[in-house]
Parts: structure tokens; sequence; C-alpha cells
């Protein structure tokens, strides 16, 4: 499973063998091709796991705007996939979907495999290394995970959280999170969402941190689930880039970064939360995370 947690701390592969075992279509890098590439009928190959809803999934067919993955496996539906047609619509760019393992997107991105990467990647620091990212395209707020009956479902500050069994995903960005809680009875991380969730249910913890996206996307299919959300200065208290996404493409592919901020820049938060709500009542019930 896959959440923005994973996708602002896990660490990239740097090297290795690399396939995707299928020939790509398309431009290079800016780059690699001297520029001005990106005119009209150019191909937009989008690198994404596929797997993040409602970010992102696959299905059968091309409703509600899915777009096709290259190798004629399925249709890519969700948030990104809006975001990706968006852009292309904009330059007359065919778009397609590459599916690629989460851990091997940035190695395809800089091999030439993909021109870019949608797939709610967090813009750190390290990754800052070794592509360039466009301007945020989603943010997401940070709250508590919980049963709807829990005794802490009206809480209203981190205050009222005394005592609480809190558990984070492993290696997420929420890990540390955990002790921003005055008295919390701090658990042991878990290493995935469905683990967190068999946790909430079964007592083992009352409640974990989690981004608001993540979390109704988690409640769509356990509806005995709530989000509990805080106040400015009431809740928990994180950088805006660790909880923001960015698309991201090769070093040196300037013209297409000027191009994707440009669309990007149209996207005010407004339009992105109707765009994310389009994704949310699209996305199959079957789609975990």
């Amino acid at each position: 499973m896959n959440t923005l947690s994973r996708r602002n701390f896990i660490k990239m592969a740097g090297a290795g063998i690399f396939s995707l075992g299928m020939a790509g279509c398309g431009g290079s890098s800016d780059a690699a091709s001297g520029g001005e590439q990106w005119g009209e009928g150019a191909t937009l190959r989008v690198g994404s796991d596929c797997d993040y809803a409602p970010h992102s999934w696959v299905q059968t067919d091309d409703s509600n705007g899915a777009i096709a993955l290259a190798d004629g496996s399925g249709y890519v539906g969700g948030y990104d996939t809006k975001v990706a047609q968006l852009i292309g619509d904009t330059y007359g760019w065919e778009v397609t979907f590459i599916k690629v393992d989460w851990d091997g997107l940035i190695p395809a991105l800089n091999a030439g495999k993909i021109d870019c990467i949608i797939d709610g990647m967090g813009v750190t620091e390290e990754r800052k290394q070794s592509v360039d990212f466009s301007d945020y395209y989603w943010s997401s707020s940070q709250g508590l995970l919980l049963l709807a009956n829990s005794k802490f479902a009206n809480a209203t500050s981190l205050d009222d959280l005394g005592g609480a069994k809190i558990a984070a995903q492993l290696g997420s960005m929420w890990e540390a999170m955990v002790d921003q809680v005055p008295n919390v009875d701090k658990q042991e991380s878990l290493p995935d969402v469905n683990t967190i969730i068999q946790a909430i249910r079964s007592g083992k913890i009352d409640a974990t941190i989690m981004g608001e996206t993540e979390a109704k996307s988690c409640i769509l299919s356990n509806p005995d689930l709530a989000y509990v959300t805080f106040d400015e200065g009431k809740g928990f208290e994180v950088d805006l880039s660790d909880c923001s996404a960015g698309i991201a493409v090769a070093k040196g592919s300037d013209e297409l970064l000027e191009k994707i901020n440009a669309v990007v820049a149209t996207l005010d938060r407004e339009k992105q939360e109707e765009l994310m709500d389009q994704a949310f009542a699209e996305q199959p019930l079957s789609v975990s995370e």
C-alpha cells in the first residue's frame, strides 16, 4: 500500500539494474534533445506506481477520463490522471501512463524511460538532489484516523489526547509527529495501512496520524472509521513541503518544467479540491489505502 508518508520518506534507490519491460514512446529530456521538443503533438510519458488512491488506481476501462497504460494492461484513474490530462490538453499532447514500482520511479526518470512523475511524490531536499520539481499540485492537512465511536473522536486539540495509544506507519513522516501529542501512549510503528486499521479495530491502538487525503480514501471502504482534524495552533506542526506533492522531471528538463508549472499555476486550492472531490467520487470501493 502506498501513502503520502511513504512518498515523503522512503529513500530512492540511487543505482542498479532497471527495466520497464516495454518499449517507451515520446520524447527524452530537454537536456538530451537540446530543448524545443514540447510542441503540439508530443507524447507525455507519465510515470506512476498507479496504486495510490485517490491519486491513482488501475481500472479496466476509460470511464471518468481514465488514461491508458502504455503497455495496454488497463487504464489509470484518479486525481493525478486529471492533472496529467489537463497538462496534455493545454498543449495538445497525447498523455500515456507507464506503471513503475515506487522505488524505480526516479531511476526510470533519470534513465529517460519516462518524462515526468505524477504520483503524489513529496518534495524533499533529498529528492531535489536527483530531480527537479514543479510547484505543488496538491497539499494535505494532518489529523487522526480512529474509530467513529472512539472516546477520542470528539477531540478538538492535541491536549485532548492524553493517554491515547497512537502508532504511525513505519518509515513515515508521521512517526516523529506522535511525540507532539502530550502524554501520549506511543506504540510501536506498524508496517502498512491495513495493519494499522486492524490495530485500531482490535483496540491495540486508539488512533494513527494520517494525511487528510489518505484518511478519506480509507474511510470510503471502512465506514466505521472517522477522521479528526484540529484548528490552526491546536494540531500538529508540520512543514508544508512534507505534506505537499510536486511533479518530478529530470534535471535539465527546463522547457517541460516551465510548461508544467504554467498549468499548475492555474490549479488554485478551489480547483484542486474540485478535482480531488471528483476523484473520491469515482474511486472504486475495492481500491483501498
